[in-house]
C-alpha cells in the first residue's frame, strides 16, 4: 500500500537523517526570520533542522550525491533554495540554479488549469460528454455507454485503467502527433464511468487533446501563451522532446539519473539515453527548480494569474471528489488535496529519471517544491522530511470522536490502476493486499476511514473513504485511486500458480525426454508427436509471459509488436494444449493403457487443461483493445 511505502521511506530517511550532505543552501536576505511555517515551527528553526541533514551521509558513502533542488516560499517570496548534489557526476556538474529535472505527472496540472481557462471563457463545459469535444468515432475501446464528463478526466474516473502499451519511446522520430499518439494506445475501459477513481496517464493527455481542439491551438503552443509566458516560467519545457525550448533540450542532456543498487555505498548512473513520452501532456514538461516555484506560487497568490475572475481559482480548489458522504476533498479538478497539520494542495510526478513534489497551503500561502533524479527518492531525507518539516504532521485529532468504530476489513483487494483487461490481466492478482492485516483503521462516519500509526516516533493519520460499486461491492479510496474487491481470490490464485507450474515442468519434461532418447532409455509412444507440441505450447506460453513482464519493467514498457506476438502465441498455445487435452482423453478411453500410462496421461491432460484455461480466464490471447 502506498501508506506502507511512505511508513518505510521515512523509517529509512530518519537512518540516514544524520547526514546527507546539504551544499548551495540560501535563505532570502530580508527573510522574515520569525514567520511561522504551517508546522509550527518558525523559519530559523526550519532552517537549523534542515541543519541537522548533513555531512555523515555524503562522507561516508560518496562525497558525490545525485542532484536535489528544493524551494520553500511564502507568497511571492522565496524564504529557502537549496542544491543540492552533481547532475552529472561523471562530468562534474554541480546542481544549480540552471539545473533542469522532470517534472513528471506536475505535466498534468496544466492541463487541468488549462481546462479551468476554457472553462471561464464558456469555450469548455465540466459537465459535458467528453465525446462532444472529440472527433466522432474517437473512442473504440468503451465498456460502458454511460457519459464520461470532462469533470471526470480531472477526477481520474473515466473507467480507464493504464494502457497495456508503452507509454515512452526512446526515438523522438517515433513520436506522431498527440491524436495519433492517444489513438495507438487507447486502454480498455473497465469501470463505470464517475464510480471508480483509477489514475490515468491515457485520459489525462486525452483532456489535454480536448484543450487541443477547443482552443484550436497545439496544447505546446497553448501552454507556453496561457501559462508559462504569463508567469514568467522562460526555463521550462513542455513538449514531447522538449524542442519547445532549446536551452531547456540542452540542459536536460546533462542530467544524469543515479539509484543505490541494494543499498550497497555507491551510486550507479542509470542511463543517458533520453526517454520520451509520446502523450506529453500527461508527464513531459522539464525545468528549473526557480519556475516550479514561480507556478506554484500562482495558486496562492491572490492577483490570480493564471484566471480571469478570482472565482475559477476558487473552484479549482473547491474539491470535485470526497472520500465517502464527507466534505474531505480527495481530489479537486485534478489537484491532489493532502493532510499535514494543515490541508495543503498540489502533485507529485515520477519518470525514470528522477520525482518531483509540489505542495502549496493556499491559507499561509506557503509552498514547497522539490526535484530530484535520485530514483531511491524514500531513502532521500530532503525528499522525504522536507514536507513534514513545512507542514507539519497529519494526526487527525479533530476527527476523533467516541462514535469511532473499529473496521475490520474482509478479503483481497488489489489496485484498481492495475490491468483488468487483456495480455496482462494477470498483473491484477501479483499486487494484493490482504484485508484482515489492516489493523488500526477506524470508521470515523460519512463512510469515512481514518487509520493511526506512530512515525518518526509520533502520531500520524491517514484518511480514506469507502466506496460503494454498483455490483454491490465495496473498496476503499486513497485519493488518485481506490483498493477494489477481489473476485474469487483463490481459485484465481491457484489457476495462475498451476499455469506457472504447468510452464515449468513442461520444460522440464521436453529437456528430460531429450536426454533420455538420447540415451534410448524411452521409445516412441501413441500420441507423442500432439503431447510433446503441447509441451512446448505450455512452455511458450509461460515465456511469452515472462517477456512481458520484462518488458513492462523496462523503461519504455510493451511495444504492440510485441503484445501481438505474444497474443498469437497464447492464441496458438491455447489451440494445441485444448487439442492435446481432448487426446489424451481419448486415448484413455479408447485404448487399453497401463496404469503408470495413465497417470502420466493424466498429468499431460492436466496440465494441458490449466495451461488453456489460464489463457481464456486472463485473457492473455487479447492483445487489441487493452
Amino acid at each position: 500500500m502506498k501508506l506502507i511505502n511512505k511508513i518505510i521511506g521515512r523509517a529509512a530517511a530518519l537512518v540516514l537523517a544524520a547526514g546527507i550532505a546539504v551544499s548551495g543552501t540560501a535563505f532570502a536576505a530580508e527573510k522574515d526570520e520569525e514567520l511561522t511555517l504551517p508546522s509550527g515551527i518558525s523559519v530559523s528553526a526550519f532552517e537549523k533542522k534542515v541543519g541537522l541533514l548533513t555531512n555523515t551521509y555524503g562522507s561516508e558513502i560518496n562525497s558525490k550525491l545525485p542532484p536535489t533542488s528544493a524551494a520553500v516560499f511564502h507568497g511571492d517570496e522565496i524564504l529557502y533554495t537549496n542544491y543540492e548534489g552533481y547532475i552529472n557526476m561523471k562530468d562534474d556538474i554541480v546542481n544549480d540554479e540552471n539545473a533542469v529535472y522532470e517534472w513528471g505527472s506536475i505535466s498534468k496540472t496544466m492541463i487541468w488549469v488549462s481546462i479551468m481557462q476554457l472553462w471561464e471563457q464558456g469555450k469548455i463545459d465540466l459537465d459535458a460528454d467528453i465525446r462532444t469535444y472529440l472527433p466522432d468515432g474517437f473512442l473504440h475501446n468503451l465498456t460502458y455507454d454511460d457519459t464520461i464528463t470532462v469533470t471526470d478526466l480531472m477526477n481520474h474516473q473515466g473507467g480507464w485503467c493504464e494502457s497495456t502499451y508503452r507509454l515512452f519511446v526512446r526515438d523522438a522520430d517515433d513520436i506522431g502527433s498527440l491524436e495519433e499518439e492517444l489513438r495507438k494506445i487507447e486502454p480498455a475501459q473497465t469501470f463505470r464511468p464517475g464510480e471508480v477513481s483509477s489514475y490515468s496517464n491515457w485520459g489525462a493527455a486525452l483532456a489535454g487533446f480536448i484543450v487541443q481542439r477547443v482552443s484550436g491551438m497545439d496544447y505546446t503552443e497553448y501552454v507556453h501563451k496561457n501559462i508559462l509566458e504569463p508567469l514568467g516560467m522562460e526555463h521550462t519545457a513542455v513538449s514531447a522532446d522538449h524542442s519547445d525550448n532549446m536551452w531547456v533540450k540542452e540542459q536536460h542532456e546533462k542530467l544524469r539519473s543515479y539509484t543505490m543498487p541494494m543499498m550497497l555505498p555507491i551510486w550507479e548512473e542509470t542511463g543517458a539515453e533520453p526517454v520520451y513520452c509520446p502523450i506529453y501532456p500527461s508527464g513531459a514538461a522539464v525545468g528549473t527548480i526557480g519556475d516550479l516555484a514561480r507556478y506554484a506560487q500562482a495558486f496562492v497568490d491572490d492577483e490570480h494569474p493564471l484566471f480571469e475572475k478570482a472565482e475559477t481559482q476558487e473552484k479549482l480548489f473547491s474539491g470535485s471528489a470526497f472520500y465517502g458522504e464527507s466534505d474531505i476533498p480527495c481530489c479537486s479538478y485534478g489537484f491532489w488535496p493532502q493532510e499535514y497539520a494543515v490541508r495543503v494542495y498540489g502533485h507529485d510526478g515520477g519518470t525514470n529519471s528522477g520525482v518531483a513534489n509540489m505542495l502549496f497551503d493556499r491559507d499561509s500561502k506557503v509552498g514547497l517544491v522539490v526535484l530530484t533524479t535520485n530514483s531511491d527518492h524514500n531513502y532521500n531525507p530532503m525528499f522525504s522530511l522536507l514536507p513534514e518539516y513545512v507542514f507539519g504532521d497529519y494526526t487527525g485529532k479533530e476527527l476523533s470522536s467516541q462514535n469511532e468504530k473499529s473496521v475490520e476489513l474482509k478479503g483481497k483487494y488489489t489496485f484498481s490502476r492495475t490491468t483488468l483487461k487483456g495480455i496482462g490481466k494477470f498483473y491484477s492478482l501479483l499486487g494484493i493486499v490482504d484485508g484482515d492485516k489492516i489493523e488500526g483503521m477506524t470508521d470515523i462516519g460519512n463512510d469515512v476511514y481514518k487509520l493511526t500509526y506512530v512515525d518518526n516516533y509520533s502520531d500520524r493519520a491517514e484518511i480514506f473513504g469507502r466506496s460503494r460499486y454498483s455490483d454491490g461491492t465495496e473498496g476503499i479510496r486513497l485519493g488518485s485511486a481506490e483498493y477494489i474487491p477481489v473476485k474469487m481470490y483463490v481459485p484465481k490464485i491457484c489457476l495462475l500458480s498451476a499455469f506457472f507450474l504447468a510452464g515449468i515442468s513442461a520444460i522440464f519434461v521436453l529437456l528430460a525426454k531429450r536426454r533420455l532418447k538420447k540415451a534410448k532409455i524411452i521409445s516412441p509412444y501413441k500420441g507423442e508427436f500432439i503431447f510433446t507440441w503441447a509441451q512446448l505450447a505450455k512452455a511458450a506460453s509461460l515465456l511469452a509471459i515472462a517477456v512481458l513482464l520484462v518488458a513492462a519493467m523496462s523503461d519504455t514498457g510493451i511495444s504492440k509488436s510485441l503484445g501481438a506476438c505474444a497474443g498469437v502465441t497464447q492464441i496458438i498455445s491455447f489451440v494445441v494444449c485444448a487439442s492435446a487435452a481432448a487426446a489424451g482423453a481419448a486415448f484413455i478411453i479408447r485404448r487399453k493403457i497401463s496404469k503408470y500410462g495413465k497417470i502420466c496421461y493424466f498429468f499431460s491432460i492436466a496440465g494441458n487443461i490449466v495451461t488453456a484455461s489460464a489463457i481464456a480466464v486472463f485473457e492473455m490471447y487479447r492483445f487489441w483493445g487493452c
